[in-house]
């Protein structure tokens, strides 16, 4: 059991609450704690690389237990690595067109907002809940200890911050969840464009692979040096 419960009563009342859902277990356990305290829970999920298939099969898969759509929103990492130019070959062209298309820097504010809109939800009362866990490091409970578990300014708070990893783990099994497919591959859920995640893609999910170098095609150099070092090995 947790060492502690989170307090509801420090949220505006309200019988909506949004979700942060990564399809990593602590965002899984985030869902299953805040469904118990509100009448309707409204999921979001911010794409690193869009509509990547073995992505979307595991959110379908939860929006099949859910019952509801798992609303898809631009990870705003993603937009940043294409303002900068991050894995993108030394072509003008191509620059200019990525240029061209104006792409914002979104702030978890913005973010909180279009889910409002989506839904038709008072941004004021519906707060974003997030998966983080006073467990997951000291500076991290530093920080919930000294700023508390809700952040009015930015409308987000943290259900499970004293869960533990067992205690996240044992709320999915509770609820006859089963852990993202990728788990099986990277240990966590997809979250960026590092070779550990790279390379299992590369091999068991070509299709999806081709579609990050689509976006990113000096990314497989990631993969060329690790390989060239492995042979070198």
């Amino acid at each position: 059991m947790p060492s502690g419960k989170f307090d509801y009563s420090e949220l505006p009342k309200s019988d909506v609450t949004i979700v942060s859902f990564s399809g990593g277990k602590d965002s899984l356990a985030t869902y299953l704690e805040v469904r118990d305290h509100f009448k309707h829970v409204v999921p979001f999920y911010l794409q690193g690389v869009p509509d990547l298939e073995f992505v979307e099969d595991n959110l379908r898969y939860y929006e099949k237990l859910m019952g509801r759509r798992i609303i898809r929103l631009p990870q705003p990492r993603f937009y940043e690595k294409l303002n900068d130019l991050i894995y993108q070959p030394p072509d003008y062209d191509r620059h200019r067109l990525i240029w061209s298309w104006c792409l914002p820097n979104h702030t978890h504010e913005e973010i909180h907002t279009a889910v409002c809109k989506c839904e038709g939800l008072d941004p004021e009362t519906a707060y974003t809940a997030i998966g983080l866990k006073m467990a997951d490091s000291i500076q991290r409970r530093t920080a919930m200890a000294r700023n508390g578990l809700v952040t009015h300014s930015r409308k987000k708070y943290y259900p499970i911050a004293y869960y533990s990893k067992q205690d996240v783990l044992d709320k999915v099994a509770g609820a006859g969840w089963k852990l993202p497919s990728d788990y099986g591959l990277f240990k966590d859920s997809f979250d960026g464009l590092q070779i550990r995640y790279l390379l299992p893609i590369k091999k068991h999910f070509p299709r999806d692979y081709e579609r990050i170098l689509a976006w990113f095609p000096l990314a497989e150099a990631e993969v060329l040096r690790y390989e060239r070092f492995q042979r070198g090995a």
